[in-house]
């Protein structure tokens, strides 16, 4: 009865993920931005991702992770003993490798926990929206890091096991309810639509995350005023940004679509991109515009975006919760992945990168613009596809519409309605007391005048089709 609450579990998740690699004193007796632990982390970026499609893949249509009950509290542990063993362990006496293998643990561990929340908000059809989520994810993320931050360094690694073990129990609390009804599937052959929007905003998104932290990451912190805090600042700033998104969203008396902010901000990438180029005093400047963007795209766009689109095309059922967060989660963890590494090879290969990096940049930036155009055209089949079915009054405004913009006659028009409505061929002859012959024919005559093929691709374009008004 508290729709907000049921994204607070997910939330605490993700803050997890981010107290574990961005406070500085989480490590026992080694520096953030150690390239050790850099590589820790990308390690775990792509492991993660390999284990969400993996299991993805391995559940298939059929089979959900949740019908297996040893695997949540599994994840349970082996996420928070894996958290204070990666705290406590020190760099010094062991070899990277080590560190590697957990960091590759870890993963599996998290890939577990986000299909089973995925698959939780499926059951319980979710409905997601800026305002409710936002506010969850922004406050959860901005406090946890501070606590996080102030707390003296051996009680960091138990603050984020803790999260993770919250995150767990909260889950395990909500399946309490015995709700287990997943959305019915829809066959192959209707799911094409649904699944290539999501495989473009998954790239789209996988390349602007690529070029945002290959921007953060080649920005020298020592100029930056903030020093080695830099990213732990910038995680902070981006808690903060989101919930002035969920504000203005809650604000706007349009209900500000989060699908028509993505674009602007490929170019505000872009403009962090000319920051960089400009001079060493807009580092800062660039350095703000390139990680706020990519904490955006990394927390609220997995929930905002990805989650409340992906989210959403799975109740609808063009895809099963696995896949649609295993795609949620995956395409950006590649791409942060990708961008770091990109940065990181510069970093050891410095006359190289002094040759190169402004070339790398504006390649960026002119691959950015390319991705603009596709993107902005998926809008309105990505808006269509998430959109609420119409209400009952809708459906009868938008029939109306339909019969005078494409010059149906009076029969066609009720004709379309009860087809609108759910109506059989029979049905519809029963009530208007016509022959199923003469019915038939008046669907062929619609479908033909709308240049549309079969009853689903009619029902679509009623549901998907905005009221003229507004």
């Amino acid at each position: 009865n508290r729709p907000m609450l049921k994204y607070v579990g997910f939330a605490l998740l993700l803050a997890w993920h981010y107290t574990l690699w961005f406070i500085p004193d989480f490590f026992f007796d080694v520096a953030l931005l150690d390239d050790r632990i850099t590589i820790s982390w990308i390690v775990n970026l792509l492991a993660t991702a390999l284990f969400l499609f993996l299991l993805a893949a391995l559940l298939g249509r059929k089979r959900h992770l949740s019908d297996y009950p040893a695997a949540l509290p599994a994840a349970m542990v082996v996420t928070a003993a894996g958290t204070l063993v990666l705290g406590f362990l020190p760099f010094q006496l062991v070899p990277a490798a080590i560190y590697f293998l957990l960091a590759i643990i870890l993963s599996g561990a998290e890939a577990v926990l986000w299909i089973l929340w995925g698959e939780r908000y499926a059951c319980v059809k979710a409905t997601f929206t800026i305002n409710r989520i936002g506010t969850v994810f922004g406050l959860t993320l901005t406090l946890c890091i501070l606590v996080a931050y102030a707390l003296p360094s051996l009680f960091t690694a138990p603050f984020a096991a803790l999260l993770a073990l919250a995150s767990g129990l909260i889950l395990r609390i909500s399946q309490a309810d015995g709700e287990r009804t997943f959305p019915v599937l829809l066959p192959k052959s209707a799911t094409n639509s649904g699944l290539k929007n999501m495989l473009g905003v998954g790239f789209v998104t996988l390349f602007a995350c690529a070029a945002c932290y290959f921007l953060c990451c080649i920005i020298p912190w020592e100029v930056l005023p903030t020093g080695e805090d830099s990213f732990t600042v910038g995680i902070l700033g981006g808690g903060l940004f989101i919930l002035a998104i969920a504000g203005i969203y809650t604000l706007s008396r349009d209900r500000l679509n989060i699908f028509k902010i993505y674009p602007a901000l490929l170019v505000a990438i872009m403009v962090g991109f000319a920051l960089f180029l400009a001079s060493p005093l807009t580092y800062l400047a660039a350095f703000v515009v390139g990680f706020y963007v990519q904490i955006i795209q990394g927390t609220p766009f997995i929930v905002l975006l990805f989650i409340m689109y992906f989210g959403i095309l799975t109740i609808k059922g063009y895809a099963t919760p696995a896949l649609t967060f295993a795609m949620a989660g995956g395409f950006v963890r590649i791409g942060l992945a990708v961008g770091n590494s990109w940065a990181l090879a510069y970093e050891h290969a410095p006359d190289l990168a002094a040759v190169i990096t402004p070339e790398t940049c504006l390649a960026f930036m002119c691959l950015l613009a390319v991705v603009l155009v596709p993107l902005v055209r998926m809008e309105f089949s990505i808006v269509a596809l998430t959109a609420a079915p119409p209400t009952k009054n809708e459906v009868e405004e938008i029939c109306a519409e339909v019969a005078a913009e494409f010059a149906l006659s009076a029969r066609e028009a009720e004709i379309l309605l009860l087809i609108a409505r759910g109506h059989t061929t029979n049905s519809m002859a029963d009530k208007l007391v016509i022959s199923p012959y003469t019915g038939n024919t008046h669907i062929r005559h619609i479908y033909r005048k709308l240049d549309i093929h079969n009853r689903q691709e009619l029902l679509d374009y009623v549901e998907s089709r905005p009221l003229s008004h507004e």
